[in-house]
């Protein structure tokens, strides 16, 4: 090959690289594009779904809250109720009373003179502990919780263990869960 045929094939080679790195960047450039309308739509599309989502998301974490609300009242509930000795019985009602609605409080401060009467006349001393609990339904402003417990009741007389199924009823006043009704359940 001589020197002319040298540097025309150079000088071809060169305008070939040329027109390629004129292409080599409009695709590139073209890529580079497509890829950024690919991630705008994705960014759209996930701020869609997460708009759509977000209402059911918060509804399932406020319900979730309550069901937690209402375990927890009607668990402290049964335990207060089942936990009490002749020496602290004046204090018991003080402690009950914060967890019931006003309507169910009258109830429970009617029943206390009876209460009262039996645990001071046997020495009663009874120690509960729940021993399961769960939602049986709930809504905005009301609740129903069945619990399991147990207690041991000792008195002058002997000494005993029971055992009590309750449906506890909730209803929400001022955004706190309050204690509405109970009742034995088999």
């Amino acid at each position: 090959m001589s020197a002319t045929q040298l540097s025309a094939s150079t000088g071809a080679e060169n305008e070939a690289t040329g027109s390629e790195a004129v292409a080599q960047p409009r695709l590139g450039r073209r890529l580079r594009m497509a890829m950024a309308v690919v991630f705008v739509l994705l960014i759209a599309v996930g701020a869609v779904v997460l708009a759509l989502s977000y209402p059911r998301v918060h509804a399932y974490q406020t319900e979730a809250h309550n069901r937690a609300d209402v375990v927890r009242v009607a668990e402290r509930f049964t335990t207060e109720v089942n936990n009490y000795d002749v020496s602290s019985i004046g204090g018991y009602q003080k402690r009950i009373s914060p967890l019931l609605t006003t309507k169910f409080r009258a109830d429970f401060k009617h029943a206390m003179g009876d209460i009262v009467t039996s645990v001071q006349k046997a020495k009663m001393t009874s120690h509960g502990q729940v021993l399961a609990s769960a939602v049986s339904g709930i809504d905005q402003d009301s609740a129903t919780v069945l619990v399991v417990a147990d207690a041991k009741v000792k008195t002058v007389f002997d000494t005993r263990a029971r055992h009590f199924r309750w449906k506890v009823s909730l209803v929400k006043v001022n955004d706190r869960w309050l204690v509405d009704d109970f009742q034995p359940i088999s």
